[in-house]
């Protein structure tokens, strides 16, 4: 990167470089303040009744797990979208920091995908030098256990951090197995959606821990998710219940509701906001791809950002593009007269 500060062109401004920087800046501000924002109405609120001991519903702990996810990428995906921006306008290219971590299909590939110079990071000066899988594979586990409890503790000096990084550990630990023992078989449509599934909500599993304020909280959330608490259906369903003769143990199944805490207001939009999120993360084009072919940040692995298959969909310095852009600017300034909550302050 610092090659780029003695070109003659990153101490000028230039129309193109200015107009691929706003671009970018403008998606990542959409995605903090429009989309991270919004959804983390619904995440706050279940993490402090988790914390408080209330007992949460299925759907309630769940609700709030999905959430934080998606709060938790756009707004970090959407401050380093603004400082790529922010660069770009001066002529500068910075590293990519996240690539659709959420399309992953393994846990490996969303460490590739997700805050990608924090791993990089994490590589070459933790798990390289403590012998990475050149001692063999007893010790390449130990190190991978090492290094992610390590980038636990990075971010916190807590328990909760300790056991984020071991569960993301744990989880490559059992990956690089599962690669050994099916190695060379070709995947499938119907393998590789199963594979994003279960990648997926072990990611949200893990960021209980990462968002809980202690242990307890992250106890009393993981034991409402698991369905320990039992599973509350709404009320309405329950003659129907009734009249086929479905039966279920005691508190295995009951009928005050879905989200019978009223933690949030309305139910419904909460759903809603989850699922336009979940859609967007794993089926939109991220901000590298629209932008691909002005080469908005520095690539980590050859071929990182796949080039999408209708070429209609990349950005262009068109009148069209500009209106679209102009809709998220003002959509997103009329979105910043609300409170904004800070992730990153502790970090």
């Amino acid at each position: 990167m610092l090659p780029q500060f003695a070109k003659d062109v990153v101490y000028k401004l230039h129309s193109k470089h200015l107009a691929v920087g706003m671009t970018i800046f403008a998606l990542g501000l959409f995605k903090k303040v429009v989309l991270a924002d919004g959804i983390s109405v619904y995440a706050t609120p279940v993490f402090d009744a988790a914390e408080a001991g209330v007992l949460l519903t299925f759907f309630e702990a769940w609700s709030g797990a999905l959430a934080y996810t998606f709060q938790l990428y756009f707004d970090f995906s959407g401050y380093s979208d603004m400082a790529l921006g922010i660069a770009r306008m001066f002529g500068i290219r910075l590293p990519l920091n996240f690539n659709s971590p959420y399309k992953a299909t393994s846990i490996i590939d969303f460490w590739r995908r997700w805050h990608i110079t924090l791993s990089r990071f994490l590589r070459n000066y933790l798990y390289i030098p403590l012998g990475g899988s050149r001692k063999g594979k007893v010790r390449r586990h130990i190190n991978l256990m090492i290094t992610m409890i390590l980038g636990g503790l990075w971010h916190g000096a807590g328990w909760t951090f300790v056991l984020w990084g071991a569960l993301h550990g744990l989880y490559l630990m059992i990956n690089h197995g599962w690669r050994a023992v099916f190695i060379g078989r070709g995947k499938t449509k119907v393998g590789s959606f199963f594979a994003w599934a279960i990648t997926f909500l072990a990611v949200v599993v893990s960021w209980v821990p990462f968002r809980a304020e202690s242990i307890s909280g992250v106890s009393n959330l993981l034991k409402a998710m698991t369905g320990v608490n039992g599973i509350s259906l709404p009320i309405n369903l329950e003659n129907i219940f009734v009249n086929y003769g479905l039966l279920f143990p005691v508190n295995l199944i009951t009928f005050d509701g879905m989200f019978h805490n009223f933690l949030y207001g309305d139910n419904f939009v909460a759903i809603c906001w989850i699922f336009l999120l979940l859609l967007i993360a794993t089926f939109f084009p991220n901000t590298q791809q629209l932008m691909r072919n002005y080469k908005p940040a520095f690539e980590t692995y050859r071929g990182e950002v796949v080039k999408l298959d209708h070429k209609w969909a990349e950005w262009k310095q068109t009148m069209s593009w500009a209106l679209f852009i102009s809709i998220i600017v003002t959509v997103s300034i009329l979105s910043l007269s609300g409170e904004s909550e800070f992730l990153y302050f502790q970090f």
